[in-house]
């Protein structure tokens, strides 16, 4: 029986392991290698690293610091999770876990447009050409030309955002994501953002540029692509359970990142919340606490 099991073998999750066991608490980490963080070719937004630092670099490093206080990983994953007695029963192919508590940190997938295979998509990330979080990036891509892929719903507060950051700022709206207002669309004309109301057709990656074609046959070109149609969260494991979560399947947690199932906790992009690394790690060290403290006394 485990003091905690730990979903996810992300930087959220990897920082709950290193936490844990420096409480002098037993636990795994199940890592199914699905972590968001690994398709990050560089980050200049984690303090501490002012040359910036791959995602599978971090990685590497996290997991070589939970090594170091002899937490477990896992290269699994979890197929169901069920409660018992007060504790949790997670089972792993025909294999069973068994913890006090569960700290979930699967995080999120993100959705992918039309016109390139999942592979493309993921090559042309790797390469800076698609870029996936704002927030995260949008300061690499200043003054450059920058297409932003996105649904009428959402479009208009994504166009603000990277308006910070370029002058060349073009909208491809998505087919299925219903139809700007006349009002929206006469922000973005203040705003100076080119719309394309045409599907796409076809994406292709250049050396330096990506090339979306439409289904007129025109073709555009940007330095940079934001594909932000969406993502879904990977909180089946919690909604089996009956843990609340808003429309988009992402979790609503207490102040202690406490999940409405006693004992299941959450932490990173899985949560709803901001979705940034640092805002990961520290959702698993308020959650780590917790789960410390849940436990009871552990004397030497």
């Amino acid at each position: 029986m485990l003091d905690c099991l730990i979903v996810g073998g992300g930087p959220a999750g990897l920082t709950a392991a290193l936490y844990l066991a420096r409480f002098g608490r037993s636990c795994t980490v199940i890592d199914a290698n699905a972590s968001r963080a690994a398709q990050i070719p560089v980050s200049h937004n984690l303090p501490g690293f002012p040359e910036g630092i791959g995602g599978e670099a971090l990685l590497l490093r996290l997991r070589r610091q939970v090594a170091n206080v002899s937490v477990p990983i896992e290269h699994a994953t979890v197929d169901a999770l069920r409660s018992d007695a007060g504790s949790f029963v997670a089972t792993l192919g025909e294999e069973h876990r068994h913890a006090r508590t569960v700290l979930l940190a699967t995080g999120v997938v993100d959705q992918l447009p039309p016109g390139a295979p999942p592979a493309q998509w993921h090559a042309m990330t790797l390469d800076g050409l698609v870029r996936w979080c704002p927030i995260c990036d949008a300061y690499e891509v200043r003054d450059r030309r920058v297409g932003l892929i996105a649904p009428a719903t959402t479009a208009l507060g994504h166009a603000g955002f990277l308006r910070t950051y370029t002058r060349d700022l073009t909208l491809i709206l998505t087919p299925d994501g219903g139809e700007l207002s006349d009002q929206d669309r006469g922000r973005l004309r203040t705003l100076d953002v080119l719309i394309i109301d045409q599907p796409i057709t076809f994406v292709r990656d250049t050396p330096c540029a990506v090339l979306v074609q439409f289904a007129d046959g025109s073709v555009a070109d940007f330095d940079t692509v934001y594909p932000l149609v969406g993502c879904a969260a990977r909180s089946h494991l919690a909604t089996a359970l009956g843990a609340q979560c808003d429309e988009q399947g992402e979790l609503f947690v207490d102040a202690h990142q406490g999940t409405s199932v006693p004992g299941l906790y959450a932490a990173g992009d899985l949560v709803k919340a901001l979705n940034q690394m640092t805002v990961g790690m520290a959702h698993a060290a308020v959650a780590a606490t917790a789960i410390h403290r849940r436990l009871g006394n552990n004397p030497r």
